[in-house]
């Protein structure tokens, strides 16, 4: 969006009211706060103010968007002697609608970092920003006039990190770090007539702060790890799905019922919604309405699959948050599971007979997949979370998640405090073996979406060659009429693989093999209903390969360099569509020009131009100079059919003159039905 230089130090960013991104930065070259704003079609980029931006600048921009989506902006600035920066002083931006009103807020000694920008009901700014001079943290609030400001937290070393936010009455909340030698996260709120503060936790540098509705803090932070801290009764859990549709979910507490129309009453009882768990490889229905006739009990470690029929479902849920590190146990084969806490990727384990490993060692030696699944949109279609993956790979609080085990195990969640009790060895991060190259082919239709992908490696195999290179699909959801790809390993419809391995989303075969062939099958959509494949461009696709998708079932061949898509309509009762992606050398795949020539006319200029194709086709014929520029195009785009042809030049150029004598060449291109092309170059001479 910007390469004018060194920039992007300090950004912050805003959405407006649809959804588009504003961003403030320093631009360290030309020593200025900028201002970049998506247009929907490109970046409106802007000079806020000159600063003076070097390694005495500390901590970040921080822009929010008034209720017009104008732009505010707090940030620190150098104030310059004849020797270079000796302060800087708080300064803040306002977008009027021409320009940009620019205040100093506070110049003081030497203050301004870490500065925190919210905007209070008025439109007016507050800022939260430490006072590098005393180590104390500061607090300024425009009232329309003037800037009042306050001295929040002092003595010591304190103020850095800030992150503001206003409650319902206005009032100011900060987060931030206090320096050496405590390091402690701290926490300072506005009761109307003084600033209440206390100790958060003695750990590191601060994220965000955030107030719920209900006036509860959220506080982000980082030691040995991502932590997170609330100050929500533990008592309750609240939760919002945003749209109708199927989502993937999991109860985090540990109920006082877990009957699940006692647990869910409010919003479930009405019988218009329906839940599924997984059970030894299916699903089972989960009733939700009517009162004490239920057998089935929800597992608090258990993911499950619920039709929200509502466009918004808030779920109110009574219970005690869970404590201490959680071992979830895991069958051989696919698992769905809750997650307890917002745990990373890295913090993971797996406990196999006593011996425990980080996941990524654990995926490594076949015991688990190091990929989880979950369904969060509404559409019943797959996201990921990998390990060693960005951005972030971290489990949410309320999601389920589909595990996949290689065998008999238990997977270990620590606690948040990052305690286990000594019993687990440190996360491993190793980068996976990756692809030489993959591309994926996407089925749609109507709203339904899936995915499978086509990979090669060298020393990979038709068998599986583990978790890195030969990906599971994840059972489907219990909806209907949703589409459903899967690749069968090698070819073959079923493995005797523990675990059973009949489905895959990724499937690697070797480099090294001459012709090597992927199937898949496409099932589920409406009956008669168009489907879509697509796939992206091949540039990066070996050019000595080619790829064509066939289909099993009509016998149709497509080049998939050539055209990006194939359609077909849905067939009955949700069967399935037999694919199957070929890829051979280029020498092997045949080619649709099988000669050309040209013979000088005799007695007169010109040429009979001789061609043969393989199949019918589009063909195009140009006459070029040596130089390679245009002389005349003898045919464009007209139809051919497979077999010898004869095409006369009269020796005129494209303006009707005849050329002068000389050598001159004769292009030839064809594009087949399947989308193969094919050019070819042939001499032609013109002379008395």
């Amino acid at each position: 969006m910007d390469n004018s230089g060194y920039v992007g130090l300090g950004t912050s960013v805003a959405l407006d009211g649809a959804g588009r991104p504003g961003i403030s930065y320093y631009d360290y070259d030309n020593q200025a706060v900028k201002y970049a704003a998506w247009t929907g079609s490109g970046w409106d980029i802007q000079m806020v103010d000159s600063v003076g931006v070097g390694w005495w600048v500390a901590g970040s921009t921080s822009l929010a968007l008034d209720t017009s989506e104008r732009p505010h902006i707090s940030y620190a600035d150098p104030a310059w002697t004849a020797s270079g920066p000796s302060t800087r002083v708080l300064k803040y931006a306002a977008w009027n609608g021409s320009g940009w009103d620019i205040h100093t807020v506070d110049s003081t000694e030497d203050v301004g970092q870490y500065s925190s920008l919210a905007l209070d009901s008025s439109g007016h700014p507050c800022i939260s920003y430490r006072d590098f001079t005393h180590y104390d943290l500061k607090y300024a609030a425009w009232d329309g006039n003037s800037w009042a400001i306050q001295t929040v937290d002092w003595p010591g070393n304190v103020g850095l990190y800030t992150s503001l936010a206003l409650d319902a009455s206005g009032y100011p909340h900060i987060a931030y770090q206090a320096g050496e030698p405590d390091y402690d996260v701290k926490y300072a709120a506005w009761n109307g007539t003084s600033w209440d503060i206390e100790t958060v936790d003695g750990a590191g540098p601060v994220g965000r702060l955030a107030l719920d509705t209900s006036g509860h803090r959220h506080i982000s932070y980082r030691h040995l790890g991502l932590r997170y801290a609330t100050t929500r009764p533990p008592a309750q859990a609240f939760h919002v799905l945003s749209t109708t549709g199927y989502y993937m979910i999991s109860f985090p507490l540990t109920p006082t019922s877990t009957t699940p129309h006692d647990l869910l009453s409010d919003d479930l009882g009405d019988g218009s919604y329906y839940m599924w768990g997984w059970d030894a490889g299916g699903y089972t229905t989960v009733p939700t309405s009517t009162p004490g006739s239920q057998t089935t009990t929800l597992g608090v470690q258990q993911g499950y699959w619920l039709l929200a029929a509502a466009a918004t479902l808030d779920i109110d849920v009574g219970g005690v948050l869970p404590y201490g590190d959680q071992v979830i146990p895991l069958q051989t084969g696919w698992n769905m599971i809750a997650a307890p806490y917002e745990a990373m990727m890295d913090s993971l384990l797996v406990d196999n007979g006593g011996d425990v490993r980080s996941l990524a060692d654990a995926q490594a030696a076949g015991w688990a997949l190091g990929t989880f699944y979950y369904s969060h949109d509404g559409t019943g279609s797959y996201s990921t979370l990998t390990i060693g993956e960005t951005p972030a790979d971290t489990l949410s609080f309320w999601h389920g998640y589909w595990v996949l085990a290689g065998l008999d195990c238990s997977l270990v969640i620590p606690a948040p405090s990052g305690g286990s009790g000594g019993a687990t060895t440190a996360a491993v991060r190793r980068a996976p073996p990756t692809p030489t190259w993959a591309f994926d082919i996407e089925a749609m239709s109507g709203g339904s979406v899936d995915t499978v992908t086509i990979a090669a490696a060298d020393g990979a195999s038709q068998d599986f060659d583990g978790f890195a290179l030969d990906r599971p699909k994840p059972p489907p959801g219990p909806g209907q009429g949703r589409l459903r790809m899967a690749l069968t390993l090698g070819g073959r419809p079923t493995v005797a693989h523990s675990p059973p391995l009949s489905q895959l989303g990724m499937e690697t075969r070797g480099t090294g093999e001459e012709a090597a062939e992927w199937q898949f099958t496409v099932a589920g959509g409406v009956e008669g209903e168009p489907v879509t494949l697509r796939w992206a461009d091949l540039s990066r696709f070996p050019k000595d390969r080619v790829a064509i998708l066939r289909d099993l079932d009509t016998g149709t061949g497509t080049f998939m360099r050539s055209r990006g898509r194939y359609e077909f309509a849905a067939p009955a009762n949700g069967n399935g569509r037999n694919f199957a992606v070929v890829v051979k050398p280029v020498q092997q795949a045949g080619c649709i020009v099988t000669s050309l020539s040209a013979v000088p006319l005799r007695g007169g200029r010109g040429a009979e131009i001789h061609f043969g194709l393989l199949a019918d086709a589009k063909v195009d014929i140009a006459v070029l100079n040596v130089a390679g520029r245009l002389v005349e195009r003898v045919r464009e785009n007209a139809s051919a059919e497979a077999g010898a042809h004869t095409v006369i030049w009269n020796g005129r150029s494209a303006a009707g003159v005849a050329v002068p004598n000389g050598t001159y060449l004769c292009v030839l291109s064809a594009k087949a039905e399947d989308g193969q092309q094919a050019r070819r170059v042939c001499t032609l001479t013109v002379g008395r």
